[in-house]
Formats: C-alpha cells, structure tokens, sequence
C-alpha cells in the first residue's frame, strides 16, 4: 500500500468518482463531532487571517480500487474515512450555497471543482457517492434540491453548516466565509492510504484507529459480510440486509447478531465479542473457495429469517388480539425478559419448521413465565439468567417435545424454579413489593386479577395505575390499633406491609394513602377491579385477611404458573444472594439488624441469624439484635478466629456506648438495604406523589395533615418550630410539597431545571436529610458537597449525621427543631444550599 499525506482538495481533484461500499454503516456523525470538527474548522480560519502557516490532522482515509477502476475511469472504494469525507463534502455544499445567495458565480464554482465530474452520465456524475441508505439524501444536496423523508443524518449535517455559516459571517469582512472554504479543502489534513494488488484492504479498515465514531459490533459484521461479496453485494443487500436492517433498527440488529450466535454456539457466546463469534462462523463458510458467494448469501439469508422472529418478538400481533403464541410474547416484552429470547427464538423456529406445534410451543412459553415469575416472587436474583436459558437452548432439538424439554431444563434445584409448597410460602412471607420492576410486580397482579374473570381489563400503561399497600407502608394510630388486636403491632407490619396479600393495583394511590379502612374500602368497592372488590368485602383488615389473600392469590397463582418438575435436590433450598448482596453493600462504619434483612428479603429473623451462623458471609459481624448488640449467640465462621466482635465493630468505626449498643444513627434500614441495592421498592419519597404550594386544590389539607400528625407525636413546640421554619422559607421566596401517599411529610424544595429537589423532609418524628436524592442532582452528585452540608448540619446540637449516610436518608430527631439553635443552623444551612444550587444552574 502507499501512504502520502493530503488535503480534500487532494483527494478529491480530477475526474473521479469515491464510492462508499455497501459493507459500511450508514453516515452516523451528530452534532457533537459536527461541533468539534467546526471548532477545529474556526480556529484554523483564524490562524489563516493572522497570517500563520499550520493546519489541523483530521484523520487517514484508506482507499481501494473499485471494480470499474482504470486509467479513464479513476473509481475507488472508500474503506475507511467516509464519515469525515461525507462531512467536509456536506460542508462545501453549504459553503456554496450561502456564497451563492450573494453571487450565483459560487454554485457553479464549487460544483465543477469540487462535487461533480460534470460530463460523465448517472451516478459517476457525482465525486463522493456514498452508502444507498444516504445516497438520496446526498444527491439532494449537492443538487441544491430540498431533502426527501430519507431518515438520513445528511441533510441535519447540511444544516449544521448553514447555521454556522451565518453566525461567523461578518459583513465588515469581506474575506471570512473563503477563508472558511480554505481551510475545508487545504487546512485539514488526511493520510490518504491506498490499497494495491491483493492487500487486505479489510484487515487495514478494522486496524485503522482514530477519532470518528467507532463502529459497532453489527458494522463491522456487515463489513465483513459484503466484502465477500464482490458481485452479489448489490443483490444481497437490496434482498435481505436492507430489509431486516429497516425493520429492526440498530438495536435490533445487534440483538440479532448476538442471538445467532446464541443459537449456534450456546453459551459459548459472549455478546462483547460478537463480531468475532461471526467471523469465525464466515471463516468456516468461506474455507472453501468455490461458491464462496453463494455460500455467504446463504447465511445473510439465514439471518433474515431469524430477524423475522426477532421482530415478532420485539413486536407481537395485535389485531385481533393475536395468537396465544403473541399473547405470552407480549408479557415477556413488558416483563423485559429479554434473556429468554434465544429460547423464544427457537421455539419460533421450531414452530415454523415443523418441528413444534403452536400447542406445544405456549406451554414451553407458559413455563418460562412461570420460571420468571416464581423466581421474582421467591426474591431469587436475576444474574444468571442469561446463562440459563443459553444453556438451554441448545437442547431444543426438535427432536423431543419442546414444552417437555423446557420444564426438564428449568426445573434442577439449583435454579431455584419453586416448588408449590415454596410458591404458597413466598406469597405468604415475602416482600414482594421489593423484588424486580415496578412493571413486573403489575404484571403479576395484572394476570392474578384477569385470574378472576373480571371485565374491566388492567391498562397496565396507564400511569395512574400504581401498586396500592392496603395496610399503609407509615400506618396511624388508628391502623396500629387494628394491628395490635393481633398481636405486636410494629412486627406485623413489618412482617406483611411488602407481601403480595397486602397489595393491590389502583388508579387512587394518592387518594387512599393512609386513611383508615373503613374508608379506603369504599373507594375499594367502587374499584372495576374484582381483586379490590373482594378487599372490599371485608369489615377490617389485619393479618388474618392479609394471609387469607395471600392463601388465595397462591391458589390462583399455581394455576397460572406451572410448578417445574421434581427431579430431587440438587442445590440449596432457598436463594441467600439477596442477603449477601446486601451486607456487601453496607458501607464503611454502619451496621444493621436481624430484622432489617428479614424484612428485605422476607424471610423472619431466626433463619436470618441461622444462616449467618452458619455461613462465611462478608461483614455478617455487622448483623446485631434490635437493640442494637451483638447477639449472644455470635461466632465467627472460622472457629480459630479469637477476636473480639465488639473491638471490631469500634475499629471499623461504629460507635458503641457503654451498654455496648450501636448508635443508631448508623444503622442501615431495610429501606436503606433497598436503596443501596437500587431494589424498586426503595422509591425515593421526593418523588413520589406529592402535593406542592402550586396545588391549590389539596395542598392545605395535606399541610393541616401534617402538622396534626406532627403535633400529635411531639407537641406544639417541635411543630411550632417547624411553621416557622417554613413560614421563613416561604418569606425567602421558597416552595413546599407535602407528601400525600406514605404518611404525613413536608419538605422545603428548590426546581433544578425540570426537576424538583427536596432539601430536607419533615415527618412526624424525624427530620431526613435526602442524600441519596441530592446524589442524582448536580452540583449534588460531588460527594464533597453532600458532606459539607452533612457538616453544616451536624454543627446544630444533637445533630450527629454519619458519613457512612452520605449516600442514603440519614435523620435526627425533629424535636431538636423547637432549640432556637438548631433552628439557626437549619435556616443558615438551607441557604448555603439554595446558593450552591443556583451557582452550579447560573454560573453568571
């Protein structure tokens, strides 16, 4: 090859045509490398004014004889730069058009020199001719013709450039739009690379490294594919690739490359290294040098067809409500069960070979739900999902029946597909509320409601459909009062709150909040849901009814959702990765409780502390009693270890007093756990459904609300302390929202953008400070800030925040408000933040 440095002005003079090949991507530039490119473009412009001889490397540009090169007809196939070539070529049709406004003399100019070879026929009429799928779009522009409906990022280039050009043209200055135009085509440098005789033109193009938008997994696939297709090219492209191409889009199309390769070589496939997995599937195709282009058609083809079962996937039928076949496929898209796909894909295969009636391949498809599904529920991670049904779809051969083949492969212990004694269990006991997606946990309940025949069908898209704790998540006296007729209040809720048998879909999330039974039983009753008419039957509502629900939701949904087959023990009985997960999240210098993880994974706390007993689990020390001590039956895994726990615990920084219990500020919640694993359940209470003072309509009842509660449970002079902190905010030219769904809470906010920002909260016993609300915020997300607010605030008296918090909902005591002290640092401390806020917004 030869090598020699350039302009654009050099590659493009002459009488000859550069031609972008079917085996590249489509123009891809935006507007950030736009941007760059015409900052480099300006700078050069001003050094051309001061009279300075430099100018700018670009890039290298590696050229291939085309197929109708010769000595009369110069063709070369761009292998790489294209992207830069068709911006500098875009670039100077907007420099001819905004000259050419002033003087028609530049149209002419600029397109005879530089964009077409004006005597030759058709498409050789053009200097540059891109990939088809930009080809209109840049005919048009050199044409000066307006830009048809191509999807083509060429005409928002042009664009670009005609802006650019009226903001920099200085009618003082005659010169500055030519110097423009010299720098394009003379300051910009390029490595021109040229390929000759039998060189690899391929192996230089994935070599070549430089500052353009790097090519994706499927791009380079495409390349490879088309470079071995040196007469059939146009065909196969136009027959098949162009085709699924459009329909699946760049997304779609990287999944497909990924799930071919799943599908020949199971788990083997690693989805960082597709391209390669490709390329040694077209090696082996390829080995043989006869018919190599009949062969290589042949496997474009191939994933043609699978690109239909990958859009029938990714978009079911649903005119006439589809197949079942599209009916299960619909749930496993809002499930975003995307890991089942290459089974899924299989099964589409099978199905339209032959090989698997549509019987058979629903029931495959109701087992897979049923894994999902029963795995959620069992509060049973999802990390290995995707190894699983890898694994699995390789069995389905065609030669066994595949729903059989499905429910063998999922149903070993070790994948923890429950049992239906399990099942009934975990609806029981477990926090349902805390496992998967929101969209997930509706779904469940979707399917448990269309289970009892209703006729008002769940639009699960509905945004006012949310999930509903009939026991609240922040109960009131009243409520407690229920509660306690069964026994301890506070541990029956803990216990049930999160559990399947206490939730519900509603459209009045808002509306119901806390509000005794009684009342929330009307709106209930009133609901098109029969699940919540049923709820609604009922004179009260504690334990009793809680797990008789869950007793008969579990009836539903066993039948709804097959159990696997029992094939004996082969692993653990119960999943602990949750458990684990979270005492490896807890952070420096924090501890927890035998509750607080029970509750998380919704289990009780002796096999919690069974467990940890028996188990070498990082930082299972940091596990105390309620009360926050060691418990008394603790022992490290390792019997030799002689240390004491309580001399541990102070050297990794938890605080103990002289009764050896932790101080409780730095104990991790459940709701804590949950955040820190990013668990949905842990919604940030910002920005759930909340009153502000620009809702007239509620935002007083919610105000009276709160400052009854807060009354209630600390008395006038903590609640006068607050009023008059936020009567000083509103003063101050502040906002305040009160919560309206979990429980009586106000919060003083400041607007960052689109986007509300609480600054403290306020509820009836504690003041929380939002760290891990401040941490999603700029300038907020710089720890170092968060921790000089934290600061701030411990300078009031009785504050103490743990550094350990910085990421979380640390709290104090919201009697301290009614200390004229405390109430100084509170007013000096919202300010600094309000000033940081706005420093970071409007830097002027």
């Amino acid at each position: 090859m030869k090598a020699n440095e350039t302009t654009l002005q050099g590659i493009i003079a002459g009488q000859q045509q550069l031609r972008v090949p079917l085996y590249q991507r489509p123009y891809s530039w935006e507007r950030g490398q736009l941007s760059t490119l015409w900052r480099d473009i300006e700078l050069q412009a001003d050094r051309v004014e001061q009279g300075k001889d430099n100018s700018h490397f670009l890039g290298s540009v590696v050229l291939a004889p085309g197929p109708n090169n010769s000595p009369g007809n110069p063709e070369w196939l761009v292998v790489d730069g294209q992207q830069r070539l068709t911006t500098l070529m875009v670039a100077l049709c907007a420099l001819r058009d905004h000259q050419a406004a002033e003087d028609p003399v530049h149209r002419e100019r600029i397109n005879e020199t530089h964009l077409i070879n004006k005597f030759q026929p058709g498409e050789a009429r053009y200097r540059l001719l891109p990939t088809q799928v930009d080809r209109q779009a840049y005919k048009d522009c050199v044409e000066g013709q307006p830009f048809g409906a191509t999807g083509s990022l060429i005409a928002s280039a042009y664009q670009f450039f005609r802006t650019k050009l009226v903001e920099v043209d200085d009618p003082a200055d005659p010169h500055d739009i030519a110097r423009i135009e010299s720098v394009v085509l003379n300051r910009l440098n390029l490595v021109q690379i040229v390929v000759e005789g039998d060189d690899n033109a391929f192996r230089i193009f994935e070599s070549i490294n430089n500052t353009g938008m790097r090519l994706s997994q499927v791009d380079l696939i495409r390349n490879y594919v088309f470079m071995h297709l040196p007469t059939k090219g146009q065909f196969v492209y136009d027959t098949y690739w162009l085709p699924m191409q459009e329909k699946l889009g760049p997304k779609g199309m990287d999944q497909l490359m990924y799930l071919a390769l799943i599908l020949d070589r199971g788990d083997e496939a690693q989805y960082n290294d597709t391209y390669r997995g490709h390329q040694d599937l077209l090696r082996s195709v390829t080995m043989d040098k006869q018919h190599v282009e009949e062969r290589v058609e042949a496997y474009v083809k191939d994933l043609a067809r699978r690109a239909r079962y990958l859009q029938r996937i990714l978009a079911p039928t649903v005119e006439n409500g589809g197949s079942e076949i599209d009916a299960r496929l619909r749930f496993l898209n809002e499930w975003k069960g995307n890991t089942a796909y290459p089974v899924i894909m299989r099964l589409l295969e099978l199905h339209e070979s032959g090989e698997a009636t549509e019987g058979e391949v629903v029931e495959a498809q109701r087992y897979i739900e049923s894994f999902l599904v029963r795995r959620l529920i069992g509060g049973v991670t999802t990390g290995n999902l995707n190894k699983i049904f890898m694994r699995l779809t390789p069995e389905l051969t065609g030669e066994e029946r595949v729903h059989e083949v499905v429910r063998t492969g999922l149903s070993p212990a070790r994948l923890y597909w429950s049992s239906d004694e399990q099942f009934r269990s975990d609806i029981r006991s477990r926090a349902f509320y805390w496992q998967g997606r929101t969209a997930q946990q509706k779904l469940v309940l979707s399917r448990l409601e269309e289970s009892y025949g209703g006729k008002e069908p769940v639009e699960l898209s509905d945004k006012k459909i949310t999930i509903e704790h009939v026991l609240p998540q922040s109960p009131t006296a009243e409520w407690r009062d229920q509660l306690a007729a069964d026994g301890d209040a506070d541990r029956i809720h803990k216990e049930l709150v999160h559990t399947l048998g206490n939730l519900t879909l509603s459209g009045y999330n808002s509306e119901l909040s806390n509000m005794p039974f009684a009342k929330k039983r009307d709106h209930l009753g009133h609901s098109g849901l029969v699940m919540n008419q049923r709820i609604a039957k009922h004179e009260r509502w504690g334990k009793t009814e809680i797990q008789s629900r869950a007793d008969e939701l579990a009836a539903r949904a066993i039948e709804i959702w097959p159990s696997p087959l029992d094939l004996g023990p082969v692993g653990p009985s119960r999943d602990w990765t949750l458990l684990h997960s979270a005492l490896a999240a807890l952070p420096a210098g924090t501890w927890t409780t035998y509750g607080d993880l029970a509750e998380l994974i919704g289990s009780h706390a002796v096999p919690v502390g069974v467990h940890l007993s028996t188990s070498e689990v990082l930082n299972a020390h940091r596990v105390l009693t309620a009360a926050g001590q060691v418990s008394k039956g603790f022992r490290w895994a390792d019997e030799n270890d002689d240390r004491d726990v309580r001399e541990v615990l102070r050297a990794e920084g938890i605080a103990l007093d002289d009764a050896d219990r932790a101080d409780s500020a730095q104990r991790i919640s459940a709701r804590e756990l949950a955040e820190l694993l990013e668990l949905p359940g842990a919604v940030d209470l910002s920005e759930a459904a909340l009153a502000a003072d620009d809702d007239y309509a509620h935002a007083g009842e919610h105000e009276q609300r709160f400052f009854k509660q807060l009354g209630d449970a600390k008395g006038p002079q903590a609640s006068g302390g607050v009023s008059r902190l936020l009567e000083w905010w509103r003063g101050s030219g502040g906002e305040v929202q009160f919560g309206r769904s979990a429980g009586a809470s106000c919060a003083p906010f400041i607007r960052i953008g689109s986007e509300i920002l609480p600054i403290v909260r306020f509820y009836a016993k504690t003041v929380e400070v939002p760290f891990a609300t401040h941490k999603k915020r700029v300038p907020f997300n710089d720890p170092l800030l968060r921790d000089e607010l934290r600061r701030r605030l411990n300078e009031a008296p009785g504050v103490d925040l743990p550094a350990a918090k910085l990421e979380l909902y640390p709290s104090f005591d919201i009697d301290l408000m009614a200390n004229d002290a405390v109430w100084d640092v509170m007013v000096a401390s919202l300010d600094w933040f309000v000033s940081r806020a706005k420093g970071a917004t409007d830097p002027d």
